[in-house]
């Protein structure tokens, strides 16, 4: 479920938003719904890994190519295909980044029931 929330919250502030809402909303639902460490990177790496890859697929299918061709000349990269596949890892990774970071700062929040009993 966090998958959806965080694909489909991503792809409509992403027409709004500036780019770096790529790592605000992973980081607020796995806040907002627990899950274990594994799960908020994971979770986070492929919802924005697969959101980045098949928009960038539209881009470069409707251009033909030309566009992400021209791109990866400039970044020095064989193809605009190369350009896609690293363009989805760096936007995965910062989707996982800020996931794990999410569920890291709700343990470091949430209050357990036996630290309150320890504290008496």
């Amino acid at each position: 479920m966090n998958f959806i929330i965080i694909f489909i919250l991503t792809a409509i502030f992403q027409v709004f938003a500036p780019w770096w809402v790529i790592a605000l909303i992973p980081f607020l639902v796995s806040s907002w719904r627990p899950s274990d460490a594994r799960t908020a990177f994971l979770t986070g790496f492929a919802a924005i890994g697969v959101l980045w890859f098949s928009y960038g697929l539209y881009l470069h299918v409707n251009s033909e190519g030309s566009m992400s061709n021209r791109i990866a000349e400039i970044f020095s990269l064989p193809g605009g295909m190369v350009l896609l596949a690293v363009t989805t890892l760096v936007g995965g990774l910062v989707g996982g980044m800020a996931g794990l970071s999410g569920y890291f700062v709700r343990q470091l929040v949430e209050i357990k029931p036996e630290t309150i009993s320890a504290r008496r």
